[in-house]
This record gives structure tokens, C-alpha cells and sequence, in this order.
């Protein structure tokens, strides 16, 4: 990793991720590039553990409600950045950084953080996946569950290229007008759209850059590589009940993928393999071929696995990428879109948004 953005000096940083695992888990990774300084972390229900574990401190934020956010994008839908909202956030991250003091706010998919940062005068970096920035050097694709998606696939490649840019560029700026009203209400800077509404003073793109190629990055963006969040947990327990004449699957959907889609796993059908599953909270894929955990080690896991089936997140991806394991997609919305394009030019995995039991079956070469 590219550590030229650590300070020297002690200093007290805020982090404020967004409240899902995988935005937690690589902010307690970047995080121990900042030895030496008092770390404070946004309290979150689901993944304070975490950061307990990690030694840091914890700080009471507003936030967007994850699972309404989730459930809006998967309909392409962003209702979710309302005025109403965006305002209470930002009122309660300023309090915060009031209260706190603190020389630096780091945000992993905080939308409103910037505001907050420059209303306090206070330094900002923010955490970055690579097709979110405005130096991306690929189309962003249209979702699946956007409308006009089944009328731009009929068209050539460089003529739906052209459309989608354009629809996109209005489309964040539609995005941001309740942010602009916040801003007019604050005295704070004019941006124009939303895109440059999620830059810090400094951000640190979270990915690799062949797989998402970047195009003339002035000098306060970093390329930093993905942030692996690894427990080096032995998994000695799990590994024992894996029969050794199966081949493994392992399962894991993050905390924002669809669990419902794969209860197929449950069949008989596939009790010819050992079956690993991370984080099926409501345990929809049941069965005795079936080793279910809230929680794996993916690092000493995968090297043990034939096959990963994954939400396309982009922490799980990358441990794919880097265990060199085939890897079967099934998206909940668009940014896990964006990461499985990208997997599939590559030929790191497919997607199977599309008939999923069908494609996993076939692939398994199961009748």
C-alpha cells in the first residue's frame, strides 16, 4: 500500500463510514496506517465489535438508515439523499466534529462529511472506489433496474457510451439539489454536482488501478489498493468439517447481498460439495452439505475453495482476485454492477444477476 499520506505527528482522526461491514472493515485497516494517533470511529449496532477489537474509540453520529439505502439502490432509486435527512446528518457530524475536536474526518461513502468538514474547517479525506471518481477512465453501465436499460442494450457499444455519459452528467446533478439547497442554507462553497460533492481535500482510491483504470489524477488523489480486511484466524474448526472428497463453495454475500436468491443451495443437488456460508444472518441456505458461519477468514478459507459465489462487493472481490478463485456474481445494485463489469472483462468472474440456479448449476455441470 501507498503510505504517503500517513502523518508524523499525534494527532486525533474521526472516522465516519458508512454502516455497512465492508466500509467498516476497510476503515479499521486504513486506520492502522495512523499509529500513534487517537482513532475515533462512528458507533454502529452491527459492527462496533469490530472496532472494540481494533482498540479504537467510539463517537454517537446520525446516519442514513443502510437497509432503506440498500433497498433504493437496488431499485436505482435515490430518494434516500432527501433534504431532510441530508440536513440532519450534517448538523449531527458537525456537533461531533464541535465536540471532538479532531486535526482530521476520514468518510468511506459519506455523503455529507464534506460539508461537515468545511463547516468546521476541519481537513477531510475520503475513502474512494475507483469508479466513483470523476478520473474514471470506463463507462459507468447502465443498472439492470434502471428503465432504459433494456433500450440501450439494443444499441451499439459507442453510441450507448455517449448516452449514458450524458444521462449521467444530469443525472448528478439531479442527485445533488438537495445538497445545494443545504449548502445556500449553510454559506458553504457552490459544487455543482454530486460526484464532486463525495471528494475530500485528500481521497484515497480503495482499488486496483487495472481494474479500474484512471485517467489524470491531480496530485490530492492516491491510488492506495484495495483494503483487506484480514483476521489470520486459523478457521482449524470449519476446516475439519469439510469432507475431503468434495470440492468447497464458498458463499459469502457481505452485508448488502441478496440471500433470498441463492435458498436453491439448499437442495440436494448440490450436497455433492461442501458448501461455506458467510453471514447468512437468517440462515436462508440450510442443509447438512451446508457449514454456515456469521463470520470467516476469507484469506485462509479460499485457498481451500474451487468455486467463491459473491454479491460483488468490493472487499470480497478483491480476496478472490487475489486467491485467484473463479468467481459467480449476483448483484443487489448498481455499484456491485459496476465491480462485476469489470470482473467479467477481466474474466475474474461472471455475472448471474440472470438466472442464477440455472448459471450455477451449469457451471457446476449439474443436471
Amino acid at each position: 500500500m501507498n503510505t504517503s499520506y500517513k502523518k508524523d505527528h499525534k494527532q486525533r482522526i474521526l472516522f465516519f463510514p458508512f454502516d455497512l461491514m465492508s466500509h467498516y472493515l476497510r476503515c479499521i485497516e486504513l486506520a492502522k496506517n495512523y499509529s500513534g494517533s487517537e482513532i475515533h470511529f462512528s458507533s454502529s449496532l452491527m459492527y462496533n465489535s469490530y472496532i472494540q477489537k481494533a482498540g479504537y474509540e467510539r463517537f454517537s453520529a446520525e446516519d442514513f438508515d443502510p437497509e432503506k439505502v440498500m433497498e433504493c439502490a437496488s431499485k436505482f432509486n435515490f430518494s434516500w439523499l432527501n433534504f431532510k435527512d441530508i440536513d440532519r446528518i450534517f448538523l449531527s457530524q458537525v456537533q461531533v466534529i464541535q465536540n471532538l475536536k479532531p486535526d482530521l474526518v476520514i468518510g468511506d461513502t459519506s455523503p455529507t462529511l464534506k460539508m461537515a468538514a468545511e463547516y468546521t474547517g476541519v481537513p477531510y479525506t475520503a475513502l474512494m472506489n475507483g469508479y466513483m471518481t470523476k478520473h474514471y477512465s470506463n463507462v459507468r453501465a447502465l443498472s439492470k433496474t434502471h428503465p432504459g436499460h433494456k433500450h440501450l442494450s439494443k444499441l451499439p457499444p459507442s453510441v450507448s457510451n455517449k448516452v449514458i455519459k450524458f444521462a449521467e452528467t444530469i443525472s448528478f446533478r439531479i442527485v445533488h439539489k438537495p445538497f445545494k439547497k443545504l449548502r445556500r442554507k449553510y454559506n458553504l462553497k457552490r459544487i455543482s454536482n454530486y460526484i464532486n460533492e463525495m471528494e475530500g481535500d485528500e481521497n484515497l482510491i480503495c482499488d486496483h488501478e487495472y481494474l479500474f483504470p484512471q485517467t489524470n489524477l491531480p496530485a490530492n488523489y492516491k491510488i492506495i489498493g484495495p483494503l483487506m480486511y484480514k483476521t489470520h484466524n486459523d478457521e482449524s474448526e470449519l476446516l475439519s468439517l469439510l469432507d475431503p472428497n468434495k470440492k468447497t463453495i464458498c458463499v459469502c454475500m457481505g452485508s448488502s447481498g441478496n440471500w433470498n436468491k441463492l435458498k436453491f443451495l439448499s437442495s440436494q443437488k448440490y450436497s455433492n460439495y461442501n458448501i461455506i456460508v458467510a453471514g447468512d444472518q437468517k440462515k436462508c441456505i440450510t442443509g447438512k452439505h451446508i457449514i454456515s458461519k456469521d463470520f470467516i477468514s476469507l484469506e485462509t478459507i479460499l485457498p481451500h475453495c474451487s468455486l467463491l459465489i459473491c454479491h460483488g462487493g468490493n472487499g470480497t472481490i478483491y480476496h478472490g482476485v487475489e486467491n485467484k478463485i473463479p468467481m459467480l456474481c449476483l448483484t443487489n445494485h448498481f455499484e456491485q454492477e459496476w465491480n462485476v463489469q469489470q470482473l467479467e472483462a477481466l474474466k475474474f468472474g461472471i455475472c448471474i444477476d440472470q438466472a442464477p440456479e440455472e448459471k450455477i448449476t451449469a457451471y457446476l455441470n449439474l443436471k
